[in-house]
């Protein structure tokens, strides 16, 4: 990541398009504009382009450009307010730009890893203080006064005999100011106005009022919407199509091949299922024909290979979980638009890699990628699987055989069988206590599907406990279904199922569940978010007959995290109580958000927990809507409960945090509950052990 310090001043000071007074600071160059926003550059003819920046205009408003996709997370929102805190704007003031797609380099626009903060708060930071800096040197060069005599407040730079000039005054004054060198002060904490306050979304008005631009809402001069008959089964290849009843369906307009399928292209989507349904496709089934569930599980099973020894006299506990392939589920199915004509491309995605989504068309169309525009509009829910642009692809395949706008749409059932999943795993551990009840081993065998093939050596346990002996290999079988990122990604089968091993592990050496890891841990951060948990979940104390509370915990993305969950099982049903959730992200920038990322991650381990499972058959996933892809319903939620730990670090991640400790907590509470161990998600009454 550059910083300011790397900056010459024609890349750091961009004149706004169209504005002949104002100004826009920028301090993330690249080789060529953001495109599908309305940046500082097209005034400019300096060759590098901001792929963030500041424009304030005449009357005050401000703009701040966004590089990282918005997904629900509320990244516009952040990042506008560590920009705004260190400008000393007026938050009224805010505005927020979506930046597209652009060469950015090594600063790339993939917004994953619970990243996006972590990785530019401090630039972001820089970037308001610069552009502050420069509004108090032209206010002390219009007055004629020290720049020491002058501070800021609130979108305006006040003299210390009172009088004041807002920052739209000063914009064209502004731009002719030197461009701040050396290290820039930023605000101590304790100044901070915006940063830490709770805040709401600054797009939810638009959000609410429908005005907000999801990529379903994309509109063209004529625009063709297209959907696309898919292979029934993983491997099947298309041997005959028979379109004539499809090309009788009033507002079909064309039916084209292209590499996922068979496309029907209409003037409305209704018409365009219409003539998919109206297709007489066959298919070679392939070789996957016969691939279902158990053949996978029982492969993986077989492939667990032998354990780390365990010291001689000490008490060996096994066990082994299987986790299901997980679909994403998003709320908006993917769909994309795309028009090709005249040597150039245009997107318009719901994408989390805008730049990856610009080069795979660049390729596809084999055209400059400067040919290629990607405006990226808000996202529906991502979780990882929208860093896969294969919806974008199928867009712009069907638009270069038509030349003409297509916007490509998924329905629910494309969406579910046709996902990058979360893969299947199974999870062998042997683990040893000694005659204190202090661990003194630990293994972990963990095979995917798809996986790397056969496990290699034991590496590292990926455990924050202090287990000598411990290890854990990575293997597994191969398998035609597609995975991709899901939320926290390898967290969410590696932690899951390690946090119910150490809990199997506390129980054989007859400890408390939460005093035991609490006494394997260094990590003071993380003893904190354990200790709240407890405290605030009233860990010990008496419950009633059934009832159960489980704990968890979680470092990862640069925070931590722990979850109690208590429940109670009667008549052989799981009721869901409480959740009580804490998480240290380091500095909270809004709370707001933070709270809710929590909450939704919860409600996310909760259902994975409880419902969620794809599952194969015939070489096809089965699951085709909420209906049998069951996610967790609003009567079944417990009180949640989020404590948000003040921190003296850095911002952490927060989108991925809050999941991994959600699921184990379950699982452990229902062992509190029942005295039976979850070995399997989701979580099955009679498979309990």
């Amino acid at each position: 990541m550059k910083t300011m310090n790397n900056l010459t001043r024609r890349s750091f000071l961009k004149v706004v398009g169209g504005v002949t007074a104002g100004f826009a600071l920028g301090c993330f160059p690249s080789t060529a504009t953001s495109a599908g926003t309305e940046t500082a550059a097209k005034a400019a003819t300096d060759p590098f382009t901001p792929n963030a920046f500041i424009s304030i205009l005449p009357n005050g408003q401000i703009t701040v450009t966004i590089t990282r996709t918005d997904m629900g997370q509320g990244v516009r929102t952040s990042f506008a307010m560590l920009v705004a805190e260190e400008l000393d704007a007026d938050w009224s003031k805010i505005g927020v730009r979506q930046a597209g797609a652009s060469s950015v380099g090594e600063n790339g626009q993939g917004t994953g890893g619970s990243s996006s903060t972590t990785s530019m708060h401090n630039d972001l930071r820089k970037m308001g203080a610069g552009a502050r800096s420069m509004l108090v040197a032209a206010a002390a060069k219009t007055w004629g006064v020290d720049a020491a005599t002058c501070h800021t407040d609130t979108g305006r730079v006040i003299h210390s005999s009172g009088k004041s000039l807002t920052y739209g005054e000063l914009a064209e004054t502004a731009k002719g100011m030197p461009v701040p060198s050396g290290d820039i002060k930023l605000k101590a904490r304790a100044d901070f106005k915006i940063i830490g306050k709770r805040t709401s979304r600054i797009d939810n008005k638009a959000v609410v009022d429908g005005s907000a631009i999801y990529g379903m809402d994309v509109k063209v001069p004529g625009l063709l919407r297209a959907v696309i008959s898919r292979r029934p089964n993983y491997g099947a290849t298309l041997l005959t199509v028979d379109d004539a009843a499809a090309h009788k369906v009033p507002g079909v307009v064309d039916v084209v091949k292209i590499s996922s399928g068979v496309a029907v292209v209409a003037t409305n989507t209704w018409s365009a299922m219409q003539g998919r349904d109206a297709l007489k496709v066959t298919w070679s089934p392939g070789p996957n024909a016969m691939l279902d569930t158990p053949k996978l599980r029982a492969s993986l099973k077989a492939a667990v290979g032998e354990h780390k020894p365990t010291p001689a006299g000490a008490k060996v506990v096994e066990a082994a979980y299987d986790l299901p392939y997980l679909a994403h589920a998003t709320l908006e199915p993917m769909n994309a638009t795309a028009w090709v004509k005249d040597g150039e491309c245009t997107i318009w995605a719901p994408t989390q890699s805008p730049d990856s989504a610009r080069g795979e068309a660049a390729r596809l169309l084999n055209m400059p990628e400067d040919k290629v525009t990607v405006h990226l509009t808000l996202v529906g829910g991502g979780f990882g699987r929208r860093s896969m642009n294969d919806f974008v692809h199928e867009a712009v395949e069907i638009s270069n055989q038509l030349k003409k706008p297509v916007q490509v749409v998924w329905s629910r059932d494309d969406d579910l069988r046709n996902d990058h999943y979360r893969p299947m795993s199974h999870h062998a551990f042997r683990g040893a206590v000694d005659s204190v009840g202090k661990p003194v081993a630990w293994s972990h065998q963990a095979l995917n599907a798809p996986g790397r093939g056969k496990a290699g050596k034991f590496g590292e346990a990926n455990i924050p406990y202090n287990i000598p002996n411990s290890g854990m290999t990575e293997g597994g079988v191969s398998s035609p279904i597609p995975f991709g990122y899901w939320r926290s990604v390898e967290h969410s089968q590696i932690h899951v199922v390690n946090e119910c091993f150490i809990d199997e592990m506390a129980h054989a050496a007859g400890k408390d569940p939460f005093k035991f890891r609490h006494d394997l841990i260094d990590d003071d951060r993380l003893k904190k978010v354990l200790e709240v948990a407890a405290e605030k979940s009233g860990w010990g104390a008496p419950l009633p007959p059934g009832h159960g509370r489980g704990i968890a915990c979680f470092e990862g993305y640069g925070s931590y995290a722990a979850h109690v969950i208590e429940l109670s099982v009667i008549a052989g049903k799981i009721k869901l109580l409480r959740a009580v959730c804490v998480i240290d992200c380091g500095l909270a920038i809004n709370p707001s958000g933070v709270e809710a990322q929590m909450q939704g991650a919860c409600s996310d381990g909760l259902a994975t927990a409880l419902h969620a499972e794809i599952t194969v058959d015939k070489g096809q996933v089965v699951q085709t809507s909420y209906f049998d892809y069951e996610w967790i319903r609003i009567d079944e939620m417990p009180k949640q409960e989020v404590y948000i730990i003040e921190s003296n670090a850095e911002p952490g991640g927060m989108g991925e945090t809050g999941y991994p400790s959600v699921m184990p907590a379950v699982a452990n509470a229902v062992f509190s509950a029942t005295g039976k161990r979850v070995r399997k998600f989701p979580i099955r009454m009679n498979e309990l052990v």
